[in-house]
């Protein structure tokens, strides 16, 4: 198990800057500057410099409209301002003369590029992230295999709990293990040491995706390759929901060639897999008590994810002619000596070397051995049916304070749980439970439009067993086997 607490100045939230001026390019002073969120009505408001310049700091990304009033002047209203993951957006306005009653107003994005900071980085696109398909190949999707469309990507996202080397990748010539992954600001990746896992996120909760590549600001010094950070939706004044599914199973799916090869007519093998869930996001609301229209908001996505496929296994075990200890088969290629001699055992059978004594506990490790068919290898053949449960949820609540302060705070829950059953016998097959948890809170502050405070906190646990079919079923004892745990079956070379 492998635990962290993180207090970091990462943040996901971005700003929008620019100058004010008439008609003439000469800067207005004393401007009244207000961005309000369209999604949540979250208004941040500041007053332009001497020098006409203004700046609307820690801004969630969203969609805003920028309204500025100025005495004598008309009233500048412009829609539509996306402000994404960690960037500035850049917007420079230009007032008329007229009265205040008069209103400009202007329906366009602002430029997104980035002047304020040297980051040099990658955002993916909400639509990419609404429309486009995630692998899903057994087991639950991953928001970081967004990372495979960003330039400089090198390596796989596999999201497999089962084989740690389906998750190395780097970015920009980095190195593998070097990538740090952040949810809401807060790092997940120093629960899994090396390599870069998400298990607890669900693709349907993610807003916006944005890969940090080079030029990394301070606070992200702890990263030797990218930044992989990752903004969770959070509920709007709006009530908005979800529900889907994705489901695959083997009625339209083709038999495989070994299938039919081992086994022609037989019908095809179980292959079902199903991932599912709902999303749900909205004021907080209390009849009678409160309501959180334009304060308070919660954003809750719940993913669930069944597979279950089955089909031939094929084991090389020893044939019943080497259980009773004759190894002739092995000759000539290969000759048995007795260990204690040196000599030569005749015929390569063990009952014929004198100083051979019979091994109960092997005698019975034999009988707990499917029959084979007197081959040396690949000579048992049964059926194998692999599972992975998968249940995760997210939670996110945010609560605006006023103008200047507002806090939030989720979590993120997942218990994965991929094994496999096997006929050939209890002692055969395994499991590789896994758990996560990641937590934050932040309290975010505008002191003033150059001083912004950002308190961010997280904690983040992982739990990941390797863990037998035979676990708790004593078998050591069952075989004789003393000097060991008896808790499951032993490792036998």
């Amino acid at each position: 198990m492998l635990l962290t607490v993180s207090v970091y100045g990462q943040t996901t939230n971005g700003s929008i800057q620019g100058t004010v001026t008439d008609s003439s390019g000469a800067t207005l002073s004393r401007a009244t500057v207000t961005a309000r969120n369209l999604d949540t009505g979250l208004t941040n408001s500041t007053v332009t410099t001497d020098a006409g310049l203004y700046s609307l700091p820690n801004l969630p990304p969203g969609r805003y409209s920028v309204k500025v009033e100025a005495t004598g002047m008309k009233k500048y209203e412009r829609e539509g301002v996306t402000v994404q993951t960690g960037s500035t957006v850049s917007l420079d306005i230009e007032m008329q003369i007229g009265s205040v009653t008069e209103t400009i107003t202007v329906n366009a994005d602002a430029s997104q590029l980035e002047t304020a900071t040297s980051d040099i980085g990658v955002t993916v696109e909400r639509s990419l992230i609404a429309n486009l398909p995630l692998e899903v190949t057994g087991t639950i999707r991953n928001p970081v295999q967004f990372i495979t469309l960003v330039p400089g990507f090198v390596g796989v996202v596999g999201n497999n709990p089962a084989d740690n080397a389906t998750d190395d990748f780097k970015v920009n010539g980095g190195q593998e293990g070097g990538t740090d992954v952040l949810v809401d600001g807060v790092s997940i990746s120093l629960v899994s040491p090396n390599i870069q896992w998400n298990k607890g996120v669900s693709p349907e909760a993610v807003e916006e995706f944005k890969v940090l590549q080079s030029n990394f600001s301070p606070e992200y010094g702890e990263s030797g390759d990218g930044i992989i950070s990752l903004t969770l939706k959070s509920g709007t004044n709006d009530f908005h929901g979800s529900v889907y599914d994705f489901l695959r199973n083997r009625v339209l799916d083709a038999n495989s060639w070994r299938n039919n090869m081992a086994n022609p007519g037989k019908p095809k093998p179980i292959d079902t897999q199903n991932d599912f869930g709902f999303t749900v996001g909205a004021p907080v609301r209390l009849p009678h008590i409160y309501n959180g229209h334009d304060k308070t908001f919660f954003f809750f996505a719940y993913e669930g994810f069944r597979l279950q496929t089955g089909g031939l296994a094929v084991l090389s075990l020893p044939p019943e002619s080497f259980r009773k200890g004759d190894f002739s088969a092995l000759l000539p290629g290969t000759q048995l000596f007795d260990p204690t001699t040196g000599n030569a055992i005749p015929g390569n059978i063990l009952t014929n070397d004198p100083n051979f004594t019979p091994s109960a506990v092997m005698t019975k490790v034999f009988a707990l051995l499917p029959p084979t068919n007197g081959g040396l290898s690949n000579n048992v053949t049964g059926t194998k049916t692999a599972k992975t449960t998968a249940n995760l949820w997210d939670l996110k609540i945010d609560h605006v304070i006023s103008d200047k302060q507002r806090i939030s705070g989720g979590f993120d829950y997942d218990n994965t749980l991929k094994g496999e059953i096997l006929s050939f016998g209890p002692i055969f097959g395994q499991s590789t439970p896994q758990s996560t948890r990641y937590a934050r809170f932040s309290h975010n502050y505008v002191f003033s439009p150059t001083v912004v405070n950002q308190f961010l906190v997280g904690f983040s646990r992982r739990f990941r067993g390797e863990v037998a079919n035979s676990l708790g079923e004593g078998f050591p004892a069952k075989i004789g086997l003393t000097g060991v745990n008896n808790t499951t079956f032993p490792c036998i070379k």
